[in-house]
């Protein structure tokens, strides 16, 4: 724990290097006199599997530290990391995330010093939250993400484009661009804008992983660490990658009084005529001044960073409101929602009657619950007043016409019949299930397994039904060795593939958990042989199904009918 806490290594990471540890004190090989080695190289492949660009010189450097021998030295080699590999059925040593960076990278032709970009954010965003990364899809995706985000940064992103990403990281394009969008996120708009992610500002690119980090993680790196980064120059050695280099002086911030004055041509104060009476959007403030949009949106975006005015999305627009009125009034809410759903009936040739059916219940919901994005709510009224008439409503193609996720919608839907006192027709998970099986041909077995399975999920409302009813399917294929295209199944229920996936896990984890407690039975289970048999392992989980698994694995061979209280549970596990 010393060590974990001293390198900032993710709890989830940490708690599934615990279990493998008990996993690792009853093997008889292992020797008792290295146990410090071999716990470290445990630790170490933990990392590299949740993609933590933590190198085996830190680890080593860290446990040495904290050992009260003197001359005690702990030392991880790739061949430790393949031995140790072995006893926990890891069938190859994962590469060190920075060598998924530089290898995707140099795969789709991407210049050095981008891939040093690339290397940057990754460090960044473990620095800023270390579970973040583990949490990840796959290091794989993460590796994607952080060159998509690079690429973008720097006007190249259609150079480099996440389809190619998601070619060469073995994932796909939408995997690459939603873990983009959450590393994104967890940095910030105002960082995502720093220097050092810049190419033409780049004061000097820093040195990049060897040849011998592309095979088995290992590598060199002379760069400079940030302060308080945990990491030092000689600690670099051996990474596997780039660390980032100390942030620059921003000589050239722009004030608050410089952006007051940018907006003295009057755009502020258009802003402030304009509302409430109406959206102040910039096609609008533009057109006040007879300006080009582009300036207008540049300077009223100065006058947002300095705190002056605030800006929103309004359905498919930006709007900027004054600081003083702390955020869209209810009224102007349901007019921006009103406008997107106009704009939807008409894009998807959709009745009269379905527009008015959807624009009224636009004003009973924005007066109940708080509206982020007018056209997340637009969509979802006008796909309940399409079922509620009877009409085909894709969620899928209503999202892809605004560019968010389909579950969006099907939040929505759960929301407007408690606020708006409506009745819409569903498909529930089992329904889901039976279009599946029926759509991609499958075998009856799956669809029992599938229900099955439904029925024994600790459901607590995270998924959707066509989430929750396309994991069951993907689950009961898996375990009965059948293969099925993820892409098909996401086209069948309208639900994303990640979120599929995820919803696959907590199923696993939820049948996993429920017999290690004892509230399912060993015999009732067919899954359970697969399970033991390590079969299922290389098919499902992140990495906190993955501890499950390990720990069912534990409490299960042989003991079948022992079981496991919570809090045991809680402590061996800890929090998802």
């Amino acid at each position: 724990m010393q060590v974990a806490e001293k390198l900032r290594v993710a709890n989830d990471t940490v708690q599934i290097t615990q279990v493998r540890l008990n996993q690792l004190s009853n093997e008889p090989e292992v020797d008792a006199d290295n146990l410090d080695d071999v716990a470290a190289t445990a630790l170490a492949l933990s990392c590299r599997e949740d993609g933590l660009p933590v190198s085996e010189q830190d680890i080593e450097n860290a446990w040495t530290e904290t050992l009260d021998a003197e001359d005690s030295e702990v030392s991880i080699s790739h061949q430790q990391l393949e031995a140790v590999g072995n006893y926990l059925d890891i069938d190859e040593v994962p590469p060190h995330p920075n060598a998924l960076v530089k290898g995707f990278g140099e795969a789709i032709e991407m210049s050095e010093e981008m891939i040093n970009v690339a290397h940057r954010i990754l460090y960044d965003c473990f620095e800023t939250d270390p579970t973040a990364i583990a949490s990840g899809t796959s290091p794989a995706a993460t590796a994607g993400a952080v060159l998509s985000l690079a690429a973008v940064i720097n006007g190249k992103g259609d150079e480099y484009g996440q389809d190619a990403l998601g070619k060469v990281s073995g994932t796909n394009e939408v995997t690459v661009r939603k873990r983009a969008e959450k590393l994104e996120g967890l940095l910030g708009e105002d960082r995502m804008q720093d220097d050092r992610y810049h190419l033409d500002t780049e004061p000097e690119a820093p040195a990049q992983p060897t040849q011998s980090t592309a095979a088995d993680g290992a590598g060199t790196a002379e760069t400079e660490e940030p302060a308080d980064s945990g990491v030092t120059e000689e600690t670099a050695e051996e990474s596997g990658g780039v660390e980032p280099d100390p942030e620059p002086v921003d000589e050239g911030a722009t004030s608050t009084e410089e952006a007051e004055e940018t907006a003295d041509s009057g755009f502020l104060e258009t802003v402030k005529e304009m509302y409430p009476d109406e959206l102040p959007t910039t096609e609008s403030i533009a057109q006040a001044h007879d300006a080009d949009e582009g300036a207008v949106e540049a300077a009223l975006a100065e006058l947002s960073t300095s705190g002056t005015v605030q800006q929103k999305r309004a359905g498919s627009v930006t709007v900027w409101i004054p600081e003083e009125q702390g955020g869209v009034k209810t009224d102007l809410t349901a007019d921006a929602v009103e406008t997107e759903v106009d704009a939807l009936v008409e894009e998807l040739d959709m009745n009269p009657s379905t527009r008015l059916l959807a624009r009224g219940m636009v004003s009973d919901a924005v007066d109940d619950v708080a509206v982020e994005d007018a056209a997340e709510l637009a969509g979802a009224v006008v796909v309940a007043a399409a079922r509620m008439e009877e009409l085909d409503a894709d969620i899928v193609e209503v999202a892809d016409l605004r560019e968010f996720e389909p579950r969006v919608i099907s939040k929505w839907l759960d929301t407007l019949e408690e606020t708006v006192d409506v009745e819409i027709p569903r498909r529930g998970a089992d329904e889901i299930v039976d279009e599946l099986v029926e759509e991609l041909g499958l075998a009856d077995g799956i669809r029992e397994e599938s229900l099955t399975s439904l029925e024994r999920f600790d459901d607590d409302g995270a998924f959707t039904a066509g989430e929750l009813g396309a994991g069951a399917v993907m689950f009961a294929a898996t375990v009965s060795a059948t293969e099925l295209d993820l892409g098909n199944v996401s086209a069948v229920s309208g639900a994303d593939p990640d979120h599929i996936t995820d919803a696959m896990n907590s199923i696993v984890v939820s049948l996993c958990l429920g017999l290690v407690q004892g509230n399912i039975q060993y015999a009732d289970c067919s899954w359970t042989t697969d399970l033991l048999e390590s079969e299922l392992s290389p098919e499902i989980g992140d990495s906190y199904t993955g501890r499950v698994i390990a720990l069912a694995k534990t409490y299960t061979a042989g003991r079948e009918d022992r079981t496991v209280d919570r809090d045991t549970l809680d402590v061996v596990l800890g929090e998802e």
